[in-house]
């Protein structure tokens, strides 16, 4: 009887703990967060569809993906439009065009205008390709869209510059995933 006296005891000890540990009851801080101010660093940031992943060397990664976008125009813009521009570079792009894939790409972060009420892709909400509000639309194939707009011309503004990369505007992989009209929003993984 003794045992079960004891058995007892703790059992009612530890539900008290338990109870407590579980409490919601407010702290010193209002039980709004952390009672100390903390700092994050930053470790990774994406904004347009493959610009890191293209654009930049793979040495510049760790730069693009630790700083803040208004540094963009100094720290990696130099490197991109290398990429792009002249006959030795990657795209060889011509510098106007380059300048206008700059100003659409940087500073990388994606853009949404709230005061637009149509929905469209990444890269439609230019003036030259569309006025929908910005952003991605689920079904956007960023892949292709991004490979388009380095080695295609879809703003008319460098024909020549894209004669004979049509191979380059495309990866050749379709959508495999349907998009549903209820939320997730996104089929279930094949």
């Amino acid at each position: 009887m003794q045992l079960r006296s004891l058995a007892l005891a703790v059992a009612l000890v530890a539900t008290g703990v338990l109870g407590t540990a579980c409490s919601d009851d407010d702290d010193d801080n209002g039980g709004g967060g952390p009672s100390q101010p903390r700092q994050f660093n930053q470790i990774q940031r994406l904004g347009n569809p493959l610009v890191s992943e293209v654009l930049l060397a793979k040495r510049s990664h760790a730069t693009h993906g630790t700083t803040d976008p208004t540094d963009d125009l100094t720290l990696i813009a130099p490197e991109i439009l290398g990429f792009l521009t002249g006959p030795g570079s990657v795209a060889g792009r011509s510098a106007s065009y380059a300048d206008v894939l700059g100003s659409v790409l940087l500073p990388d972060v994606l853009v949404v205008y709230t005061d637009r009420a149509t929905p469209v892709g990444w890269l439609t909400w230019l003036p030259q390709l569309g006025s929908g509000y910005g952003g991605r639309l689920l079904e956007d194939d960023v892949t292709d869209l991004a490979l388009l707009a380095v080695f295609g011309d879809p703003f008319g503004l460098d024909p020549a510059g894209a004669a004979g990369k049509e191979g380059l505007t495309t990866d050749n992989v379709g959508t495999d995933s349907p998009v549903l009209d209820q939320f997730p929003y996104v089929g279930e993984p094949n």
